[in-house]
């Protein structure tokens, strides 16, 4: 799931990126952040937007580095032939 939210928080990035490189990304980010915000509180906004992209990309990375160690350390402990019967089927 995680994966997923990043891949949508990604695709709806990409048409600022291509339009003003990093700059348009940090300007669609403050514009997403402070919508509905009172002007008082922009700064801190802004700042939250940033934290919590960033912890769902740490997430994200995490979660993947982790399911890569758990696939491999679960596929050697599988017998040889038990997965080669299991490979004939497809």
């Amino acid at each position: 799931m995680v994966a997923v939210l990043s891949a949508l928080i990604l695709f709806q990035l990409l048409p600022s990126l291509f339009r003003g490189g990093i700059a348009g990304v940090r300007d669609h980010i403050a514009r997403v952040a402070v919508a509905g915000v009172p002007p008082e509180h922009w700064g801190i906004a802004i700042s939250r937007m940033h934290l919590g992209l960033g912890v769902i990309f740490v997430s994200a990375v995490a979660f993947y580095l982790a399911q890569r160690y758990l696939g491999r350390k679960l596929q050697r402990g599988t017998p040889k032939s038990r997965m080669m019967r299991f490979n004939s089927f497809r």
